[in-house]
C-alpha cells in the first residue's frame, strides 16, 4: 500500500488523513496505545514517563478541582492529537505554524469522535489551567534540573502516579477512563 502526502496508517492499521483527519478515522485504541508508549518531555526525565500518565495525572487533577465530567473528558484527551504527531515540546511547536494548524484540526476531530466540541474558552481556559498546574507535580518528580520554571502554586494534598509503570495497564486504564466519562456525558 502507498500513502499519499499527509496519509499516515495507525497503531489500529487504519488510515487517518492528518491535513482532513474526520471522526470516521479517530480509534480509542489508535490513542491510547501510543500515548501508553510515548515519553513526556521528549524523554528528558529521570524515569519514563508516558503522555497517557500525564493525561491520567490531568484528569486526576481536574477532578480534585471539582470539574464536571465533561471538562474532566476535555483534560484527558488534551493531548491526544500527539498519539500521530508525537509529544513536539511546546516552543518547537510555537515555530511550525503548519503543525499547529494540523493538530487543531486533528484534537476538533478527536473532541467530536468523543461526544465533546471544540472546547469553549471556558473549558480551554480549564485544561490550560491542570496542563499549567500540573507542572509544578511533574517537575521535582522527573525533570528536577528545570525547577527555575515550575509554578509557584501551593499543591494540594493529592496522589497522583509518577512511578514507571507498564505501558499496557496504562493504556487499559486511560481506555476506561475515557469510555466511564464518556458514558456520563
Amino acid at each position: 500500500m502507498r500513502l499519499n502526502r499527509g496519509e499516515m496508517l495507525t497503531w489500529s492499521g487504519h488510515l487517518i488523513h492528518l491535513d482532513r483527519p474526520n471522526i470516521e478515522e479517530i480509534y480509542l485504541e489508535d490513542i491510547s496505545h501510543p500515548l501508553s508508549q510515548l515519553c513526556r518531555y521528549s524523554g528528558g526525565t529521570v524515569t519514563f514517563y508516558s503522555v497517557a500518565q500525564h493525561s491520567l495525572n490531568a484528569y486526576r487533577l481536574s477532578r480534585e478541582f471539582y470539574y464536571d465530567e465533561k471538562a474532566q473528558l476535555y483534560v484527558l484527551l488534551h493531548d491526544a492529537s500527539e498519539a500521530y504527531l508525537s509529544d513536539v515540546p511546546t516552543p518547537v511547536k510555537k515555530l511550525l505554524p503548519t503543525y499547529l494548524e494540523i493538530e487543531e484540526r486533528l484534537m476538533e476531530m478527536i473532541y467530536l469522535h468523543f461526544g465533546l466540541g471544540y472546547p469553549s474558552p471556558y473549558y480551554q481556559r480549564m485544561i490550560n489551567m491542570v496542563d499549567r498546574d500540573l507542572l509544578a507535580y511533574e517537575i521535582p518528580a522527573l525533570i528536577p534540573n528545570l525547577e527555575k520554571i515550575k509554578p509557584d502554586i501551593p499543591l494540594l494534598d493529592i496522589e497522583l502516579d509518577f512511578q514507571v509503570r507498564d505501558s499496557n495497564k496504562v493504556r487499559v486504564e486511560f481506555e476506561k477512563t475515557v469510555k466511564e466519562l464518556v458514558k456520563k456525558l
